[in-house]
């Protein structure tokens, strides 16, 4: 991995344990780290254990003299301690260390103060928190079992062991409650800081197995979650369509829906819905689900939402997790529409580069040769006559459409224009029946679909590329053409009777159209500049292929 990726990674973890950060802590709450909390708890419960002792002396069974050496020498180490982490970092063994001399220090107070009866029977409780919050679960399993040892051995060693039996019996099952109490906290921690850094970790150039930027990161958060299925909805920044990218089962499947996001799935955080929700339709999640948990992409990014339907391990556990990929997500669909936009700009400008050069080039040599035609034509008589002139009608009918050209890509029309497309299409299909001489079935619906006139072009462009197509490469002879709309997109269908494609019988959707590079190439890089989606549902009876865009 080289050093951009390796500062890219860097940031989005930063930027990961940031907004984990402001989940697990209130406004205004400053976090703090795990060696300093432990370090100020320790030198206050010493604090206050050496402070009892003095209170009352006469607590202590044994010898109130050792007691309260042993506490007043606590605290000193404790107060060392709370200093030594403001401005060191702990080494793992000295941590073991520290960690070990604390639980020896509590067994010898215990044994001053009463044994298994003692007050001081919280400092053991103390131990499994320091040890939770260091070394997760694995802490909290090994100090539980040193500790109940140890409250054992005090049992055992206690003159009142009948006298005090039940009291021995509920502090020993209470030390083994909060210890796996304890390690399952601890799990949960060291399993959210896993899927933090596994959720951060995923890069916009390290795609899995072909998977785009969010589909990536939608798989590693269902892996995390254990959810059979995951959702990412968003709506497109004209809010006209609802993006959708779905994972079940490992297949990841890209969905465009004229259908707007349901209002009541605005929320402020993480939600988790047993049984399901009313707020989400049937068109977004079908059959029968037991739980959902649902983040909302943070504001900035896009509205939408992240969906992990019937997760093994349900409960509210999962909801920092849910609003951290909800966030990564959220920077991807940000990053992906900043990347479309570059990609837009330097296309403009390019275009606008080449129509300044075939002005100042082109034209004017298709000018020059045009008058040399028209001068040739003067001198020259009957047949050659005839010819000449019909070349340079010919040039001069490709100046006009390069100068219309010119005119588009320089920004010169700036009027969004509209046409009426069963009309004009019927029109380019008979040109096109009487080219190739195949036959061709039109159906369009509404009658009266209009679109804009830069969409009706391309759209035109593409008709004419897959009917050429179908002839040439696909041996077909017939094609059937349906173009229907709803209010804001559009599909067309144009099917043949040709003999397929090379590849098996098959749908394939865009994403894999594109990453393998299926059928005509130019037909799909037409579709992909154009903003619109391809699919192609090929067999031995012909290819069949499907469009759908925007009517604008």
């Amino acid at each position: 991995m080289n050093y951009m990726q390796n500062i890219e990674r860097a940031s989005q973890a930063e930027a990961a344990h940031e907004y984990l950060d402001q989940t697990f802590w209130p406004h205004g709450v400053k976090a703090i780290s795990a060696w300093r909390l432990v370090a100020i708890s320790r030198l206050i419960l010493a604090i206050f254990a050496l402070l009892a002792i003095y209170i009352d002396p006469t607590q202590p069974a044994r010898s109130s003299e050792i007691a309260y050496f042993v506490l007043a020498a606590y605290v000193i180490h404790s107060g060392a301690l709370a200093l030594i982490v403001e401005r060191f970092v702990v080494s793992r063994p000295a941590a073991y260390l520290v960690h070990g001399v604390d639980i020896l220090t509590f067994g010898v107070v215990l044994y001053l103060t009463d044994g298994p009866t003692s007050p001081f029977f919280v400092l053991l409780t103390f131990a499994l928190f320091a040890a939770t919050i260091r070394w997760g679960w694995r802490g909290a399993a090994f100090t539980t079992l040193a500790t109940v040892g140890i409250y054992g051995l005090l049992a055992v060693l206690s003159d009142d062991l009948m006298d005090d039996l039940n009291r021995i019996v509920m502090r020993s099952t209470y030390l083994v409650v909060a210890g796996v109490l304890f390690a399952y906290f601890g799990y949960i921690i060291e399993r959210m800081r896993h899927g933090v850094a596994s959720l951060a970790g995923s890069s916009a150039q390290a795609w899995l197995g072909g998977d785009t930027p969010i589909a990536s990161v939608l798989r590693r958060a269902a892996a995390i979650t254990r959810a059979t299925r995951a959702l990412a909805v968003w709506r497109d920044e004209a809010g006209s369509l609802s993006r959708v990218v779905a994972l079940e089962r490992g297949i990841v499947s890209y969905d465009e829906s004229a259908n707007r996001l349901p209002k009541a799935i605005d929320t402020g955080g993480a939600e988790f819905w047993r049984g399901g929700s009313q707020k989400l339709p049937d068109w977004l999640i079908r059959g029968k689900v037991e739980s959902i948990i649902m983040a909302p992409l943070p504001g900035g990014s896009a509205e939408g939402f992240v969906l992990f339907v019937d997760c093994e391990e349900t409960g509210e556990d999962l909801l920092p997790l849910a609003s951290v990929a909800a966030a990564r997500i959220g920077y991807e669909i940000a990053e992906q529409d900043l990347r479309q936009r570059l990609i837009e700009a330097a296309k403009a400008e390019e275009r606008e580069k080449l129509a300044r050069d075939i002005h100042d080039d082109l034209l004017q040599s298709m000018a020059a040769v045009s008058i040399q035609l028209t001068s040739l034509a003067k001198e020259s008589e009957g047949e050659t006559e005839g010819r000449l002139s019909q070349v340079r009608a010919i040039i001069g009918e490709q100046q006009d459409k390069l100068r219309t050209l010119v005119r588009e890509a320089t920004g010169e029309r700036r009027v969004q224009k509209t046409c009426r497309v069963a009309g004009r299409l019927r029109n380019l299909l008979v040109e096109m029946q009487a080219q190739w001489a195949c036959s061709i079935a039109l159906s369009v619906a509404p009658l009266d679909l209009v679109m804009s006139e830069t969409a009706a072009k391309g759209l035109f462009m593409l008709i004419s590329e897959a009917i050429a197509n179908g002839v040439r490469h696909g041996r077909a002879s017939r094609f059937e053409v349906h173009l229907e709309s709803t209010r804001t997109l559009f599909t067309l269908t144009i099917k043949d009777d040709g003999v397929g494609l090379q590849q098996p019988a098959a749908t394939f959707e865009y994403e894999t159209v594109l990453a393998e590079e299926i059928g005509s190439i130019s037909l799909c890089r037409r579709v992909q500049a154009l903003g619109w989606r391809l699919s192609l549902d090929n067999s031995p009876r012909g290819l069949s292929v499907t469009i759908r865009g925007a009517l604008v």
